[in-house]
């Protein structure tokens, strides 16, 4: 069941391959299955930063957790790195036909992988475990191209903007609701700073971990709708909606919304503003919330973002979409044990007790199984799933996600530049209008 709005933005991601690094015809030298001393066939594991214990725990309980359950007989083993580093591992890897047999992929690098004929199809995977298809329930569809299904979710990301109940109250301020309007959101934002805080707290220095209350505000002016147009070069970026959309987001900057060393402040630095209470509003997704419920526990709410009334675009919409994908080297498929052992992670991942192990550690997994929720005191991911509960659409990915690397970066300094006041409106889009031009 493939849309053609995902053909298309994976079509838009492959036509910026060249740019990336990688190039179409690498090599897959065939693996043969690595046993550790006990015996266990040894599968790697890539992943995206240089210390999963500390800066991935759930990924790495649910990795502690299938080695347990299978001493003896497999053992998954990490290849860690900071992201950055990663990639560049991976796509080194890829050339001299080397990757880890599982790896994560930098959502906007995974069809380029997949084109160049480095990725394992995981329909054949799909089909055997149609269990595990279920509780994808779709996620999965965002990572398939004519080739296969070359990824699968690492986890789900759910995006929004949590706020401070107590900060509210203080400063006699109604919590957001699905039916605040932008109106209403300037309104809230100008008592807040009254009342003494920063209203949303923002470090725009590292623009890509900021982006995430504002895919939502792209998407209610129909982005999801108008993005296979633009990238088959039939519309524009700068188009009456967008403009409307950019035009919002400087009223945010002209009702002093932000903190001002914002430009140059990074998302950690205004997390922190938020942990202390400081500020009144931070966007963000579930990885999160951990960190909320130590610091702010049953006074955290969650908001999806204010519902826009100069369009008729639709405004029902939420932001759970599917993050960065994992994928299996095309390799492995040589190796019968290797793959068998490959596969039985893959279960183990997707499977009903690695759901529960996420829940756990506040972080939403790919899957949905019946049963499998977060506790009393997981307040913030709490918050997140009473906003989940209205049944509103979500795109199948995040705007930000749906374009070329090299429109993706002039989205980001548009939008930070429109809300630093470096750009007008028009102008940031037209940027993204040349950017798209020269990459073609």
């Amino acid at each position: 069941m493939k849309s053609k709005y995902v053909k298309r933005i994976l079509s838009a991601v492959i036509a910026s391959a060249l740019s990336m690094g990688l190039i179409a015809g690498c090599g897959s030298k065939s693996q043969e299955a690595e046993k550790d001393e006990s015996g266990a066939t040894v599968i790697k594991l890539g992943i995206h930063v240089a210390n999963p214990k500390e800066q991935e725990p759930v990924t790495n309980s649910i990795v502690e957790a299938f080695n347990k359950a299978n001493e003896g007989k497999y053992k998954v083993e990490f290849e860690a790195a900071d992201t950055e580093t990663h990639s560049k591992n991976m796509k080194l890897k890829a050339e001299d036909g080397t990757l880890p047999q599982i790896f994560w992929i930098e959502g906007s690098e995974a069809s380029e992988y997949s084109e160049a004929g480095v990725l394992m199809d995981l329909t054949e995977f799909l089909e055997e475990n149609s269990d595990i298809k279920t509780a994808l329930d779709g996620m999965e569809e965002a990572f398939k191209d004519d080739d296969g299904q070359y990824g699968l979710p690492y986890q789900c990301n759910v995006q929004g903007i949590f706020y401070n109940k107590e900060l509210f109250d203080n400063a006699n301020v109604d919590y957001p609701t699905d039916e605040t309007t932008y109106e209403e959101f300037i309104d809230m934002i100008k008592k807040l700073k009254d009342s003494g805080v920063t209203p949303l707290a923002i470090g725009s220095k590292n623009s890509a971990y900021a982006m995430w209350e504002f895919n939502e505000f792209l998407e209610r002016y129909g982005w999801g709708d108008a993005i296979a147009q633009i990238l088959d070069g039939k519309e524009k970026y700068n188009n009456k909606e967008f403009l409307k959309c950019f035009e919002a987001l400087q009223g945010l900057k002209e009702a002093q919304a932000f903190p001002e060393n914002m430009a140059t402040i990074e998302y950690f630095d205004a997390k922190q503003l938020f942990d202390e209470g400081k500020a009144a509003m931070f966007g963000t997704g579930q990885w999160d919330c951990a960190e909320f419920d130590e610091n702010i526990g049953d006074k955290i709410g969650f908001w999806w973002g204010p519902r826009f009334t100069d369009t008729d675009q639709n405004q029902d919409v939420v932001m759970k979409v599917p993050s960065a994908p994992i994928g299996v080297s095309a390799a492995t498929a040589e190796d019968e044990e290797l793959k068998e052992g490959v596969y039985e992670f893959l279960k183990f991942y997707y499977g009903e007790e690695a759901a529960k192990i996420s829940y756990e550690g506040s972080i939403f997994p790919a899957t949905n199984y019946e049963g499998v929720a977060a506790s009393d005191t997981q307040y913030s991911m709490n918050a997140m799933l009473a906003a989940l509960s209205n049944g509103w659409d979500s795109p199948k990915a995040a705007p930000d996600l749906t374009v070329p690397s090299s429109v993706q970066e002039a989205l980001y300094d548009g939008i930070f530049g429109v809300l630093q006041g470096n750009y007008e409106p028009a102008e940031a889009l037209d940027n993204m209008d040349a950017t798209a031009a020269n990459s073609q």
